[in-house]
This record gives C-alpha cells, structure tokens and sequence, in this order.
C-alpha cells in the first residue's frame, strides 16, 4: 500500500475542506427553463420566490452585502463568475430577469436599490436591519455592553465581536440596523468627520 506524507495528507485535508465548505445550489438550478423568464403567472412567480431564495441563501454563505447588476451581467456575457450563470449546463439569466428577482427581493424588505433611477446597485438584506439590529443589542446585553459607547469598528471588526453574526457587517447595513435600534430608545448614534469616528451608545430599557 502506498504511504501519505505529511504533504498528502494536508492536500487532501484541504480539498475535503474546499468541499465541505462550497455552496449548494438548489435542484431548479440545474434546469434549464429556470433561466428563460416563465410566461404563466403563476409559474413566474414561483420562479422568482426561488431565485430570490437563492440569492438571499448565496449571500449568506459568501457574506456578500451587495450586488452590482452591471458586474453580474458582465460575468454572464463573458462566461465568468456569478451567481445567475451555470457554467455546468451552459444557461444565465438576461439583465431584464435578474432586475426582476432583485425587484422581488426589494418587495420583500430584503433589498433596496443604492443609486435611485439607474438601478444597478442593491444592498442585500439576508437579514433584515432591524433583525441586525436585534442581533447586535442581544450581544450588548450578553457581553454587559450596556451604557458603554461603542465605535463602528468596535462592532465590526473588535476582538469582542468575533464569532457574531454580524461581524464584518457592512457599514452601510450596520447604520441602518442601529437605527431600527434608535427609534426604540436603546441606542443613540454619534456621527463624526468620517466613517472611522461613527460610535454609538447601547441603553437599557
């Protein structure tokens, strides 16, 4: 019997690893009518519920707090990288079905549009700010944060926070989630010169 060497043995605990660790699409990923936008209502709709499953489920996995339509529709004209391309049976989705499922996602309170008018920047809502929000004052509570002023980064990137859900959360979903936690009372943000001075201040009630 041929013997592993310590080399071997790391490849393949990496590749075990790598497999392990890689995103499950769902079945209708791997038929072909998902990708071509389905006429009856009925049917579409359930198309879209999907898809727009799949995206929240995509983002979740790879922590990804945006999308960029004009990016995605580039990577599927040039047989690249993105969610709405199977390489394995060669079929994407148009920029019109995937303004579509994001349109869906929007309706659902779990996106909103960045630039207004030219739609083609949206941030992705796998949970929703105020569910952010609720994670976040949770862990205050927890850790006996309360009445302490904490900076963005602190929330975001601090040793504290490691392991929370919302470590490395994007700054932009980050203000919003703290603000469903100001209109309550139990948070109180401070704005300063930049990004880096933002903090905030956690209240019990």
């Amino acid at each position: 019997n041929p013997t592993l060497n310590r080399s071997t043995v790391e490849v393949v605990s990496i590749s075990t690893n790598a497999k392990m660790a890689s995103f499950q699409f769902p079945g209708f990923y791997e038929m072909p009518p998902s990708f071509t936008l389905q006429p009856v209502l009925n049917t579409r709709k359930k198309q879209l519920q999907l898809w727009s499953d799949l995206v929240l489920d995509y983002c979740k996995f790879h922590k990804k707090y945006e999308l960029d339509l004009t990016e995605e529709e580039r990577q599927t004209n040039n047989n690249g990288k993105s969610i709405f391309f199977n390489s394995k049976i060669n079929r994407k989705l148009n920029l019109e079905m995937i303004k579509l499922i994001v349109e869906e996602l929007v309706s659902q309170g779990n996106g909103e549009w960045q630039n207004g008018k030219e739609k083609n920047r949206v941030s992705i809502y796998w949970r929703k700010p105020e569910e952010w929000g609720n994670l976040i004052y949770k862990w205050v509570n927890d850790t006996g944060l309360v009445n302490s002023v904490l900076t963005f980064y602190e929330i975001q990137q601090g040793d504290d926070s490691q392991g929370q859900e919302f470590h490395g959360l994007e700054s932009r979903i980050l203000l919003k989630a703290l603000s469903t936690l100001e209109n309550q009372n139990k948070a109180q943000i401070f704005t300063g010169t930049s990004e880096d001075n933002l903090g905030v201040k956690f209240f019990s009630i």
